[in-house]
């Protein structure tokens, strides 16, 4: 019955011990000191956008302490319907907004306005085999309407052109508007569902040629060659006139979105896009070429990246 009470008294002799402390130092409460108030701003949206929400959202933070982001992937047309009913501060898309969405906005006498974020981009695609390492619009309409079907009519080689294409999507619905003027796509193409199948058709096809999203296309550039392009066809850019807007929708008087929407926009922030497929937004004139020499670069630790 002796051990009970040793452990008692050993229990009583810390907790003096404690208090003596506390009466000869102040005893200290590290969560005393308030946390401050922060703001939240509630975005809601498009998956498109979202993972450049979450590359900004840490930097946002940083930079306004007394603001927290709440963003989630809910796609563009529930985004704006949150936006449009109070239940988001930030809206985002990767399309414009409706005319139905603007008749709500106008009908609940909301002022909503539209901010480009960054523009998401078209690559064209060709195996790493191929010599052929640049194309104008012209040809490429040639190629991927059937009007060429050999190599040589591009500048290549004496070998057939295999069309490798996604089945539907933004990304056909762009090329077939800028490249073929509303043209149907050749028919002995392989059509394949998803974007990623696109590079992977066209890494095992030594003579085929594709598009897919630059996203897509930069993490495989040391198995398929992206086709620098020229635009022959108008006199808009070539690479950004294969790519779209992404952006966000907010109140246009909206006190909470205002610092993020200036954040956004900002150097800082518009770099952290580079090497991720997506382009900055209009005035920050960041092409492919950059983009294909970043995803190229080593780390910085000089170690493989794994």
């Amino acid at each position: 019955m002796t051990s009970p009470r040793i452990i008692g008294s050993t229990a009583c002799v810390l907790g003096f011990t404690v208090l003596l402390a506390c009466w000869v130092g102040g005893c200290r409460n590290d969560h005393a000191t308030p946390v401050p108030e922060q703001t939240i701003i509630t975005i809601r949206g498009s998956s498109g956008v979202y993972p450049l929400a979450l590359k900004w959202a840490p930097g946002f933070s940083e930079a306004f302490p007394e603001y927290r982001i709440d963003v989630r992937d809910t796609g563009s047309s529930e985004g704006i319907e949150d936006l449009l009913a109070g239940r988001a501060d930030v809206a985002m898309a990767s399309r414009p907004m409706s005319a139905e969405e603007a008749s709500t906005a106008r009908a609940r006498g909301l002022d909503i306005r539209e901010t480009e974020v960054a523009r998401m981009g078209i690559a064209v695609i060709v195996n790493a085999s191929n010599p052929v390492s640049e194309m104008s619009f012209r040809q490429l309409a040639k190629v991927f309407s059937g009007d060429a079907q050999n190599w040589r009519e591009v500048g290549g080689s004496d070998q057939p052109i295999v069309v490798v294409r996604k089945v539907s999507g933004w990304s056909p619905d762009l090329f077939r508007h800028e490249i073929l003027g509303g043209r149907e796509f050749v028919p002995g193409a392989i059509v394949v569902d998803d974007k990623e199948d696109v590079v992977a058709e066209v890494e095992i096809r030594p003579w085929s040629i594709g598009f897919t999203g630059l996203a897509q296309a930069l993490p495989a550039i040391d198995r398929v060659h992206l086709l620098r392009l020229t635009n022959d066809l108008s006199d808009k850019d070539a690479t950004f006139a294969l790519s779209r807007p992404l952006y966000f929708y907010t109140l246009a008087d909206s006190p909470i979105a205002k610092p993020f929407l200036k954040y956004v926009l900002g150097d800082e922030a518009q770099q952290l896009v580079l090497g991720t497929g997506v382009f900055p937004a209009s005035g920050h004139d960041i092409g492919a070429d950059e983009q294909v020499a970043i995803a190229e670069a080593p780390p910085e630790n000089g170690e493989s990246s794994p």
